[in-house]
């Protein structure tokens, strides 16, 4: 009975193994096995050349500039959305007038397909026809109006930020509602008898007892910014001068426009481990921070 109960179990297992075996597994494996060749990509056969394409990612220029964009991408983006998505959520757990419509528009964007998200706001910051430079020049801040912010090595990679902050920080506060429901209001009508204000309730009571959504949230925004491609490639792809490159902008150039898919899975593998080591270490910094709540 516990043979045929066995082979049951199996048979209705089999079809997802398999699946996960072609799409998952499989490619994961090979990809391990490529990153250590020369593989030029139009054929199967490629020569072992051990720690070469990881050697020459680390000497890469580009990889330095890949490094830091993805930096200031996720101290940039997790310190403005984290902020604004924490004090939009505060203020949309209370109960307003229209509040569940003004949830829904905030969140709106996050639902929107990110390559038109992209082409819309490389509209809007173009210096000759775009909503932004108007609206500047508008309000007579004529210096703002007259920079080309995805024209700009200095200012391309920060313009990305703000499109990011503005798709996900709906998201974010979401995360942050929930956490906010989990709160008992017990808790703010005791502190309200012992006197404490409405900043004395937020740092000593609401913060805290939000680490587990922060955590969530911090591990989200790392690992999607780490990774990040989408809105680089349709708003600026790797430009101007190389300036907005990133890992997922170089894997995708050298895998699939130089015709080094070998040296672009090496560095796909440099960034999988760079992904673990960082979300490792975040998860257990907060997870500290949460214990001492």
């Amino acid at each position: 009975m516990r043979i045929l109960n066995l082979k049951t179990f199996l048979l209705f297992l089999a079809p997802a193994l398999l699946l996960y075996s072609l799409f998952y597994a499989g490619p994961i494996v090979s990809g391990l096995y490529y990153g250590f060749t020369d593989w030029k990509g139009v054929s199967f056969s490629a020569n072992w050349i051990g720690l070469d394409n990881f050697r020459n990612v680390f000497s890469d220029p580009l990889f330095a500039t890949a490094l830091r964009n993805m930096l200031i991408l996720s101290v940039v983006v997790i310190a403005v959305q984290h902020a604004i998505s924490i004090f939009l959520a505060v203020l949309l757990d209370q109960k307003l007038r229209g509040v569940v419509w003004m949830r829904a528009v905030i969140f709106y964007p996050a639902i929107l397909n990110t390559v038109v998200i992209g082409y819309i706001w490389s509209y809007m910051y173009s210096p000759f026809v775009g909503f932004l430079p108007k609206f500047f020049e508008a309000l007579g801040l004529d210096t703002l109006a007259g920079i080309d912010w995805l024209g700009r090595t200095d200012t391309a990679i920060y313009a990305i930020s703000f499109v990011i902050i503005w798709q996900y920080t709906g998201y974010s506060m979401m995360i942050y509602m929930a956490g906010l429901q989990g709160i008992s209001s017990d808790i703010y009508e005791s502190a309200s008898i012992d006197g404490a204000n409405a900043r004395q309730k937020f740092f000593r009571i609401t913060l805290p007892l939000l680490v587990p959504a922060i955590t969530v949230n911090t591990v989200l925004s790392v690992i999607g910014n780490m990774k990040q491609f989408e809105h680089i490639w349709v708003m600026t792809q790797g430009g101007p001068a190389n300036s907005t490159q990133v890992f997922g902008t170089l894997i995708y150039q050298f895998a699939f426009k130089t015709s080094q898919p070998g040296y672009g899975t090496a560095m796909a593998i440099l960034l999988s481990v760079l992904i673990m080591l960082v979300t490792v270490s975040i998860i257990r910094a907060l997870g500290r921070w949460e214990v001492k709540q």
